[in-house]
């Protein structure tokens, strides 16, 4: 038994494949099913029934991963504190919102490669929804999304809270003056898909204020939604950190305004791996949200 075996076998358990498993350690199938099979044989047991398509763990594998886990945990951790840089290797599978994407993300990869350059980012940018499921599923190892977001399987981390403002084309001629939800209802409204926090957000204000808008255009981009309120087409949220000093649009100021956003991190809260929390503390120190969300 050694800690390349125990390695596969960890990532096997929890990706359900040996394929996923070799795509995380940069390492080939035949590579990795040689591991476990001498693994199995140090320990004349069969960890895996393979009499199935999926892969399912044995009883003994079961009793066996809670063991394998921490000894990987363990092993990650002392080489992140006390070995090279180029200690951890593997793969880290990060899901990310647009604003997430669009602000902070690129200093965030930067401190991962930097810190870890032998670990391989694979980034899943989506909507809200999209984003949940992929980690709930266990496709993701962390996600940085809107909250709040909850579950007896997840830890979460607050990022901060980020505002949205009602933006619209100079060339629409909204009047310079508060405008009620009644008022913007008046107005096409533009928007990200039903898979978004945004979009419940937005339908949600409307609704308490009783307005009804004329119509509401989606789709899965924040780049897009913002390039169609430049060509006119309607007004859309969209935040000033990002769009602020672009001249093709203008701030709308709404009566009442709606509460900031709150990003956070999540990820399995069963976890050991050193790895996931150290990206985790790095999302938390990058992020450039208000922490405080009175100002944002």
């Amino acid at each position: 038994m050694n800690l390349k075996q125990i390695e596969a076998f960890v990532q096997v358990a929890r990706s359900g494949s040996v394929s996923a498993a070799a795509a995380r350690l940069n390492a080939t199938q035949p590579a990795i099913s040689m591991r476990l099979r001498e693994l199995e044989r140090s320990m004349d047991a069969d960890l895996f029934d393979r009499s199935r398509r999926a892969v399912r763990l044995t009883p003994v594998g079961r009793a066996f991963l809670e063991h394998a886990e921490r000894i990987h945990a363990m092993t990650e951790e002392a080489m992140a504190e006390f070995g090279t840089a180029r200690a951890l290797s593997g793969q880290i599978r990060l899901g990310v919102t647009e604003t997430v994407a669009l602000t902070w993300l690129p200093d965030l990869v930067g401190r991962i490669n930097t810190r870890f350059p032998e670990v391989a980012i694979e980034l899943d940018v989506d909507l809200t929804e999209g984003v949940w499921n992929r980690l709930n599923r266990g496709d993701l190892e962390v996600a940085l999304l809107p909250g709040p977001v909850g579950g007896p399987n997840l830890e979460t981390r607050s990022l901060g809270f980020i505002r949205y403002d009602w933006m619209a084309s100079p060339r629409l001629q909204t009047p310079d003056r508060p405008l009620t939800p009644t008022e913007l209802a008046a107005w096409p409204i533009i928007t990200l898909g039903r898979e978004s926090n945004l979009h419940d957000i937005i339908e949600g204000w409307f609704r308490h204020h009783e307005a009804r808008p004329r119509r509401i255009d989606v789709c899965n981009s924040l780049g897009v939604v913002a390039s169609l309120t430049m060509a006119g087409l309607g007004i859309a949220m969209l935040p000033p950190s990002i769009f602020a000093g672009e001249q093709r649009l203008k701030t709308l100021e709404a009566s009442p305004k709606l509460q900031a956003m709150e990003f956070v991190a999540a990820y399995p809260r069963n976890t050991e791996s050193p790895l996931i929390r150290f990206i985790v503390d790095m999302a938390e120190t990058v992020s450039t949200f208000d922490v405080t969300g009175a100002g944002a």
